[in-house]
């Protein structure tokens, strides 16, 4: 059961790693599609615009902005996810661990049992077997 748990654990954790590399990637698509627009804005305003145009530019800035903003809060609220799987991955494998420590050492003293067990009908058989007269 230790084994599933961490399991699921370390799923969950790789998952929200993907999800928080997609954010990431999201955010620098968003940045980098952004800077574009800004390039295209100042060579297409050397030009001239009309006043119409630089407002439609400027409202389109805007929500670029607006739009990056809402990834960052994003990409922030993925890593405490990642974090806290990582926490949780952390905590059920220590669980494990301890678990697969109880288990041997169980194993071990079942086995010293064991041992006394046989050294002890081997004994009885020797002491049974000799004869004092």
């Amino acid at each position: 059961m230790a084994k599933h748990k961490e399991t699921a654990a370390v799923v969950r954790m790789n998952q929200s790693a993907v999800e928080q590399q997609e954010s990431l990637d999201q955010l620098e698509k968003l940045r980098g599609y952004r800077d574009e627009y800004l390039v295209q804005f100042k060579l297409k305003g050397q030009n001239g615009m009309s006043a119409s145009r630089l407002q439609e530019y400027q409202t389109f800035v805007q929500k670029l902005d607006c739009a990056i903003e809402e990834q960052i809060k994003t990409v922030q609220s993925v890593k405490i996810k990642v974090d806290e799987h990582k926490k949780a991955f952390k905590k059920t494998n220590s669980r494990k661990k301890v678990v697969e420590k109880l288990i041997e050492k169980s194993k071990q003293q079942e086995m010293i049992v064991e041992g006394r067990k046989e050294q002890n009908e081997a004994d009885d058989r020797v002491f049974k077997g000799s004869t004092f007269d």
